[in-house]
């Protein structure tokens, strides 16, 4: 037997003891790749915003010579496409009892603990509908997430949303930062350099590229290549990131296993459930809609540059509790369709040149 002096036993002895409480709550829900405090905000008045997205149209019919004497004849062939993004309502609230709040005696300011809480709830959801909400196959009360936007506002020649249907191809991001026209020399809307530009894509496939730039080289028919376009490099806390070709590499926790034929128009699959696990990777430009870039739109009564509004409850009726509601009315709108592009269907298999 244990000997605790004067007390029967440790447990009689740990009745008279009281343990120290730390001030609130370790945190471990710990993120990467947020695109929330990456994107650029705009404020809008009203619940949507509409604006005018210029059509293609081919080189060889935008104009036409003609001879000395020859009928000219008038034109009008010019077409948009009118985009109207609405704001979408997202909220938690939660209730607090008064009898917990006002009785129990120890170093937590409930109320504080809570909203901290539920303003990081809020933004987890909002960051992930960025990548998987989606109007037209789940609910109309999302709004359109990279999958949806990427699936809706491809170009036909498919360069700007790559089915990869297997193991990573760096050869199909270079297609794709292509179709994104980034090296344009004097960049115009939706044509801006790279320094708005990253690549986002889950840790697996993040993984794959290291090991193949590290340790396994690349490999196409038996032969092993230099992974000479990838690079490493510092953000600026100093943590290190990979590049491909100067394009920063943004591991995103939020980008997760997916269904086969996630975001390819058939339905709403989404993360995974069964089968297959398939990744996908986003190109996106940063940027104001009217420069052509992706940013995200916010509005109701926030107060300037703040999107997410928090509205207390002294009072919750018949019970004896108290509440707090998180309120953020927002969407993402994409200005031109070269600044996003997407391949999805990726394997986690060994990168290939």
């Amino acid at each position: 037997m244990t000997v605790v002096g004067h007390w029967d036993s440790l447990a009689e002895a740990q009745k008279l003891t009281q343990s120290m409480l730390l001030a609130g709550i370790i945190g471990q829900v710990i993120d990467t790749g947020n695109l929330l405090r990456r994107m650029p905000v705009k404020q809008v008045t009203g619940i949507d915003l509409a604006y005018n997205r210029e059509d293609q149209f081919a080189a060889e019919d935008a104009a036409a010579f003609f001879a000395i004497r020859e009928q000219i004849p008038w034109t009008s062939d010019v077409t948009v496409t009118k985009i109207n993004t609405e704001l979408k309502r997202i909220i938690r609230q939660d209730p607090i009892d008064k009898y917990v709040r006002g009785t129990h005696n120890d170093p937590n300011d409930y109320p504080a603990i809570m909203i901290a809480d539920l303003v990081k709830r809020v933004t987890r959801f909002t960051d992930h509908m960025l990548i998987y909400g989606d109007v037209d196959f789940t609910s109309s009360k999302q709004f359109d997430g990279l999958h949806a936007l990427a699936e809706e506002t491809d170009n036909t020649d498919g360069e700007l949303d790559i089915d990869e249907g297997g193991a990573l191809s760096l050869f199909n991001l270079r297609i794709l930062l292509d179709a994104m026209l980034i090296e344009q020399e004097e960049p115009a809307d939706g044509a801006a350099d790279r320094s708005n530009v990253i690549l986002l894509m889950p840790k697996v496939i993040a993984r794959r590229i290291d090991s193949g730039y590290q340790e396994a080289g690349l490999v196409r028919s038996g032969v092993t290549h230099q992974a000479s376009e990838i690079q490493f490099g510092r953000n600026e806390q100093g943590a290190r990131i990979t590049f491909f070709d100067g394009i920063p590499i943004v591991r995103s926790t939020f980008m997760q296993a997916e269904e086969a034929g996630t975001g390819e128009g058939s339905d709403a699959k989404a993360l995974f459930v069964s089968g297959t696990k398939e990744y996908s990777i986003f190109a996106v430009r940063f940027g104001q809609i009217e420069d052509g870039g992706l940013s995200y739109l916010f509005g109701g009564d926030t107060g300037p540059m703040e999107f997410m509004r928090h509205e207390p409850f002294d009072k919750l009726e018949n019970y004896d509790s108290g509440g707090e509601r998180i309120v953020s009315y927002g969407s993402p709108a994409l200005g031109a369709i070269q600044s996003l592009g997407r391949i999805h269907g990726i394997t986690d298999a060994e990168v290939t040149p």
